[in-house]
């Protein structure tokens, strides 16, 4: 049996007997008990708080004229002369009689964080309730009553107090303890333990009321930092910040002989983010590692070998000899521990396969349930292995609860964090309340977080009971709910009532303290477990319990770059003559993306030329250019293949660099307030013998159908509804989706009737090619279903594919719309065709729905998709208030094995928060845009699920309103929002239907700016889907319907142009 130490330098003993209340203030606490059924009014009454014991008296008529309470008040009880104590939050404990001589019962609850309440009833009871979900919890007497005042301000409280009163006696129950060998578990006085059990009904309702508790208190600026914390996300490195720009935002540095290292990504992801802050020329990092979410993490550091893939082993004995500084004091400690403890220690820390160190631990915020805390962010100190060749890469895993991240150290990198957090920050809160020690437990905290001798064996006890439960396939995906539950009944039986950890902990907070904690520690955890559904996950704000297990970040050799820009030969052969400005944009495969802003003093000049210092090495980039004139108006654009992002040349100086060469294109497509998107082509299908096939058709009059044509029913040629739509811009495609009759394919159920209204989906160019075979240049991309569905699939294409090689992952997907909220709605790949020589009957030419891998899924099926260049899909639902972030698997998987899209934000008006997200898309820079319906705004994001701060001049930078279109904001008609693009500049593009879409007056274009002001407005723009291309060519799904191939039933498509500017 190992044995939990207490360090007596550092461990802080508390016992009531050693505080001084010679002369405490005293005052009566009431209480209405009424809510318990005619037995209040007989039974016997004790109230437990701040360690000490008072017994209640009936109030009479006398009692209550006493004290001047109101007639309505109701209370039944009181406790004379309560010692008040000051600065403190305090959890009220009024248990009533035995039963059979056995355990107490826990009569009712409450929590007092203000010397001015003295009178509680049931409504307090359920506030508790909700308070001590630890998610809530705070033990500031300031910041308890902010939160007890969200708690109070939620509808559905009142709903909890229903319950409760209905329930009476039973809404809360005593269990008696056993072991798992069936036995009694009993205290050391050889009583039985015991625990109170929340009725199922009062857990129900609880995770409605802490959601809507969430939705304010998330976005309650006064708690950021104490119950929050805003974490402003990065989606891109500035490179016009000069040769040092990755230096300054701590994500590359370098020595004086030369040697560089760089973050891939610095952060912030999942409430993770690092930074670097050096490099020795003994090639010794120093790195610092912060989190913002509530939960505590175990870092380590796995070193790769020159390939960037093979793991370097490395020993305990030379990790000590590695490590520097205090990182290196730390070290030694925990490994003493877990050499001297029980082997499954030595696990907690990195397993025995040397190719996982640990570094240490990163706690939750720079405070504790509000309370200050030393520091959570955490450097660490280590030098490079030099034995078995050069380092190529060094990964760090920070690992924690939260659903399987999919990567090789999952979960071994994670059981500590995990441990450490299930028992810190998911059950000590209860602990601390129960003590009321106020401010002055920081001492506790700050000596409990830092004990090895503590917190190891701790964590072995935790991780013995948590691995089958946590690892089962029952309870792996998207779904925490039922891992949490079963759970915390093995934690409060297995762990938190071992001799060993109650004494430890009595050496915290007291042994009376510990005792009283134990029969309600569970109910925080089993608030928190209701909240790990997939339903309640998309409707609360559950930052860790929707985060990955483990969030890592690569520091790998960096490059320098040079990106040299020439004029487009096909277009004169100059810079356009008015361009003032260019930005160069690096997207890549595997990095965070660069951004370059320059000037262009003089645009007769044969090229420009851009250098770029500290780029990571590895995976492919994409390089987007656009030249501006004065005003802001696109006037050049460029674009190139997709690079091995490696060294492969030489600058003018014959260094080793990166080197990409762009040719810049003339293009006049300005916006300003007077701009008019004019309709310039129509797709069409001609099936009259020598001209069949699709075709562009010039034209400047748009389609005039609307919603009102669309039809229903399954027989004949009707259109009846219009899906999705999405681009492929360095391909030149489009996929789109819709729902029709009459579409000649079978329905993929094959239990439906053939004669059925279906959806499915197609690919068409949109951007003539270099062929012998040019007139076929629109179904060159032709792509079509074979069968279809019964809902609506999605398609979702990066802007940037580039050419793909065989073994490359796919950029083009489909949500496969057959799934449910169990097995998940599966990403499938698409290999687009775009040769004009493949027939257009030929096989490649169908999407191949009979897949059965997957690219990842959504436990919740998502309304509009965005795909990220670090292949990451955003999904959005106005019905759930989430946004769900998938990261790509590497290659295709059984369904089964299908990582799940990580839930983040949650429902609320602040920062970070979101509410109806209706679209979503991703700006060049690789700036994730959602729009919320119910906030009436778009908000930026990182993948991390961080907001960003992309509107800097704003008074609210990490959003802008949505402006009313006309028809809505004079009749009162709901908005409906129907797609987001953004260009290459970083523009904004809404198109939105007021009403039911019959006339065309109901549709409208709005388009941002990237400061974020409106900058125009186009009502009348009809259509049901859009998407813009990088250079601000407009593509529409529209109402119309055509026969396409075999008389089938499809909606055309339209290209809109953007007016010529108006001269001065």
């Amino acid at each position: 049996m190992y044995q939990i130490k207490i360090e007596p330098d550092t461990a802080t003993s508390h016992t009531k007997a050693d505080k001084d209340d010679t002369t405490p203030n005293r005052c009566d606490l009431h209480f209405d008990l009424s809510f318990l059924g005619a037995e209040h009014g007989t039974g016997n009454y004790r109230l437990h708080v701040g360690g000490k014991e008072y017994t209640l008296s009936l109030h009479d008529e006398n009692s209550r004229r006493s004290i001047q309470l109101p007639p309505n008040s109701h209370v039944t009880h009181y406790a004379p002369a309560v010692v008040q104590q000051a600065n403190v939050v305090e959890l009220l404990r009024v248990y009533g009689e035995s039963v059979a001589g056995g355990p107490p019962t826990l009569a009712s609850i409450a929590v007092r964080a203000s010397a001015d309440a003295t009178v509680f009833g049931v409504n307090d009871a359920a506030a508790a309730v909700i308070f001590m979900n630890p998610s809530i919890s705070l033990l500031t007497p300031k910041t308890a009553v902010t939160a007890l005042q969200h708690i109070q301000g939620t509808p559905a409280l009142c709903e909890l107090q229903l319950v409760i009163q209905a329930l009476g006696v039973r809404w809360c129950s005593t269990r008696l303890l056993s072991g798992e060998d069936q036995k009694p578990l009993l205290k050391p006085d050889g009583t039985p333990r015991y625990a109170f059990d929340l009725h199922d009904e009062v857990l129900d309702v609880s995770v409605k009321v802490s959601k809507q508790t969430k939705t304010t208190l998330y976005s309650d600026v006064s708690l950021n930092g104490s119950r929050w914390n805003l974490a402003a996300g990065k989606p891109y490195v500035n490179m016009s910040e000069g040769t040092t720009a990755t230096l300054v935002h701590g994500m590359a540095a370098r020595n004086s002989n030369g040697y560089s290292i760089g973050l891939n990504d610095a952060g912030p992801n999942f409430g993770v983010s690092v930074a670097l802050n050096g490099l020795s020329d003994d090639l010794v990092i120093d790195v610092t590692v912060a989190n913002s979410y509530i939960r505590h993490t175990s870092v380590f550091a796995t070193f790769m070998k020159a390939d960037g893939v093979t793991p370097m082993i490395v020993p305990d004995n030379i990790w000590l000899e590695l490590a520097k500084d205090t990182m290196k004091f730390a070290v030694e400690a925990w490994l003493k521990v877990a050499r001297a403890g029980d082997s499954g220690m030595l696990e907690l820390l990195g397993g025995h396969t040397n190719t996982l160190k640990w570094c240490g631990n990163v706690g939750a915020e720079k405070t504790f349930l509000g309370i200050p805390v030393a520091s959570s962010d955490q450097r660490f100190t280590f030098a490079l292995p030099n034995d078995q060749g050069p380092v190529g890469k060094i990964r760090l895993r920070v690992g924690s609860l939260g659903v399987d991240s999919h990567n090789d150290a999952d979960p071994t990198a994670a059981w500590l964090g995990i441990a450490m957090t299930l028992v810190i920050d998911l059950a000590i809160p209860t602990y601390a309340l129960v003590t009321t020690d106020g401010e002055q437990t920081n001492t506790i905290f700050d000596s409990l977080f830092k004990s090895p001798g503590f917190l190891l064996p701790l964590a072995l006890s935790t991780y013995t009971v948590a691995k089958d439960i946590l690892t089962g396939s029952e309870n792996t995906g998207a779904d925490l709910k039922s891992a949490l539950i079963s759970l915390t009944d093995s934690l409060v039986t297995r762990v938190l009532t071992s001799t060993e950890v109650v004494e430890a902990l009595a050496g915290y907070f007291g042994a009376e303290a510990v005792e009283e904690a134990i029969p309600i520690v569970g109910w925080a955890m089993k608030v928190l477990a209701m909240e790990a559904s997939v339903e309640q996950l998309a409707q609360t704000v559950g930052e860790v319990i929707g985060s990955p297990r483990i969030v890592e970040f690569d520091l790998s050799v960096t490059m320098n770059a040079q990106i040299t820009l020439q004029p487009n030969p096909a277009t004169g052969g100059e810079f356009p003559a008015t361009a003032t400005s260019f930005t160069i944009t690096a997207q890549y495969s595997d990095s965070t993306t660069r951004v370059f802003h320059g000037k262009i003093e003089d645009a007769k000049v044969a090229s420009i030329t851009a250098d770029w210092q500290q780029i990571p090495v590895g995976g492919t980039v994409q390089l987007i250019v656009a030249m501006f004139d004065h005003n802001g108006w696109g006037v050049g654009k460029g674009m190139s293949p997709m690079l091995t992002n490696e060294i492969n040349g030489t600058d003018q100086h014959g260094n080793k660099v990166f080197v990409s060469r762009i040719e810049v294109a003339q293009q006049l497509y300005p916006l300003a307030r007077d701009t008019v998107y004019l309709h310039n082509q129509l797709l069409q299908y001609a099936d009259d013998g020598s001209e069949q096939g699709y075709r562009w058709i010039s034209r400047s009059s748009a389609p005039t159908e609307t919603a009102f044509d669309l039809n229903t029913g399954p027989g004949g040629h009707r259109l009846e509804a219009l899906d999705s739509l999405s681009l492929c811009d360095d391909l030149g495609l489009l996929g789109y989706s819709w729902q029709a009759s009459g579409l000649n394919i079978p329905p993929q159920d094959q239990s439906a009737p053939l004669e059925t209204e279906l959806h499915t989906m197609q690919n068409i160019g949109f951007r003539p090619i270099h062929s012998a075979l040019a007139e076929r240049w629109p179904q060159a991309s032709f792509m079509t279903a074979p069968v279809g569905y019964s809902k609506a699939p999605l398609m979702v294409y990066m802007r940037t594919a580039g050419q793909l090689d065989a073994d490359d992952p796919p950029r083009c997907f489909f949500l496969d719309p057959s799934g449910d909220s169990t097995g998940g709605f599966h990403l499938r790949g698409v290999t687009p065709v775009v040769d004009p020589a493949i027939g257009i009957d030929d096989a490649r030419r169908q999407f191949d729905l009979s897949q059965a891998k997957s690219w990842g899924r959504f436990a919740l099926q998502p309304t509009s998709l965005a795909i990220h260049s670090n292949g990451y899909v955003v999904g959005v639902n106005p019905e759930y208030d989430t946004i769900q972030i998938l990261r790509l698997a590497p290659r295709a998987v059984p369904d089964d094995r299908a990582p799940w899209a990580y839930m983040l934000a949650g429902p609320g008006p602040g920062a970070g928060r979101v509410s109806k997200p209706a679209l979503v898309a991703i700006a060049p820079d690789q700036t994730i845009f959602v729009l919320e319906a119910g906030n009436r705004r778009i908000q930026a994001f990182s993948k991390g699920g961080h907001p960003v701060e992309a509107f800097p001049a704003s008074d609210t930078p990490f959003w802008i309103p949505i402006q009313p279109s006309g028809g809505s904001a004079t009749s009162g008609r709901a908005t409906t929002w129907l797609s987001m693009s953004i260009d290459v500049a970083g523009y904004i593009f809404v198109l939105s239907q007021d009403g039911n879409g019959y006339d065309r007056r109901d549709f409208n274009l709005d388009i941002y700016s990237p400061e974020g002001s409106h900058l125009m407005h186009q009502n009348g723009f009809v259509a049901a889907g859009l998407a813009v291309d990088l250079w601000r060519n407009a593509y529409t799904l529209n109402f119309q319907r055509i026969s396409g191939p075999g008389g089938r039933t499809e909606p055309s498509i339209s290209e809109y142009i953007p007016s010529t500017p108006r001269l001065a």
